[in-house]
C-alpha cells in the first residue's frame, strides 16, 4: 500500500492542531451532530485520523470500523480506542476497501472528502460496502457559510499549522456534495452547514 505522507507527519498531536485550527468549540459542534445520527449496527468510519469522532460514533453503533490510510494515524488511534470494545481500528485505502459488497449498515466520513483527488470516487467505494437503505453520512470542513474575516483567520491558522495544503485539497459545498451523493444511487435525506465561527458541510443520505 503507498504511504500517507502529508497528515502522517501530524498523527501524535493531530487533535491539538485540529482543535487550533478549526476551534474546539466548532469540532464540538461536529461531535454533537454525530451524536444524534441513529448509528446502529455496524458501521464504518473512513479517515478516523487519531480517532477524534471514533468514540461518538461507537456510543451507539454495535461495531465500528475505524479505517484511515496513514499508518502513522492508524497506530495512534489503536492506543487511543483501544478501552472501546466494540470499535476496530484498520489500515484502509478509502478507494479500494478490502470489506464485501453490502456489509455495512452505516459508512461515516468526517473531513476526508475535502483532502482527497476523486471525492466521487469514495461516495461509489461507500455505495459498494453499504447494504440497501444503508446511511451515508459526510460531514467536511468548508469556507461556505463564513465570514471574510473567518476564513483568513483560519487560512492563516491552517499554514502556520500545517504548511501547504495537499494539491488534492479542495473546498466542498452542499450543492456540489449533494449532487456527488445523488449521482451515485442515494437519496439525501439531510443537509445543513454545522459549527460556529468555522463551518463544515453535513450531508446525510439512504442507499435506494
Amino acid at each position: 500500500m503507498e504511504k500517507e505522507i502529508y497528515w502522517s507527519r501530524f498523527a501524535a498531536d493531530f487533535e491539538t492542531h485540529n482543535h487550533y485550527v478549526a476551534g474546539q468549540k466548532n469540532i464540538a459542534a461536529i461531535k454533537d451532530t454525530l451524536s444524534e445520527q441513529n448509528l446502529t449496527g455496524k458501521v464504518l468510519e473512513l479517515g478516523c485520523g487519531n480517532g477524534t469522532y471514533t468514540k461518538v460514533i461507537a456510543h451507539k453503533a454495535q461495531e465500528v470500523f475505524a479505517t484511515d490510510f496513514s499508518e502513522e494515524m492508524v497506530s495512534v488511534s489503536k492506543t487511543k480506542l483501544d478501552s472501546l470494545k466494540n470499535v476496530c481500528v484498520e489500515q484502509q485505502n478509502c478507494f479500494s476497501l478490502t470489506y464485501p459488497d453490502s456489509n455495512f449498515d452505516a459508512v461515516v466520513m468526517v473531513n476526508l472528502l475535502h483532502v482527497v483527488e476523486n471525492p466521487e470516487d469514495v461516495i461509489k467505494e461507500c455505495k459498494r460496502v453499504l447494504k440497501q437503505q444503508g446511511i451515508l453520512i459526510i460531514v467536511s470542513f468548508t469556507t461556505e457559510g463564513m465570514s471574510a474575516l473567518a476564513k483568513l483567520g483560519l487560512i492563516y491558522r491552517y499554514l502556520k499549522t500545517y504548511g501547504k495544503p495537499p494539491a488534492t485539497s479542495q473546498s466542498l459545498a452542499l450543492e456540489k456534495t449533494s449532487s456527488m451523493v445523488t449521482n451515485q444511487g442515494f437519496d439525501v435525506s439531510e443537509t445543513f452547514l454545522t459549527g460556529h465561527s468555522s463551518k463544515a458541510i453535513f450531508v446525510k443520505a439512504l442507499l435506494k
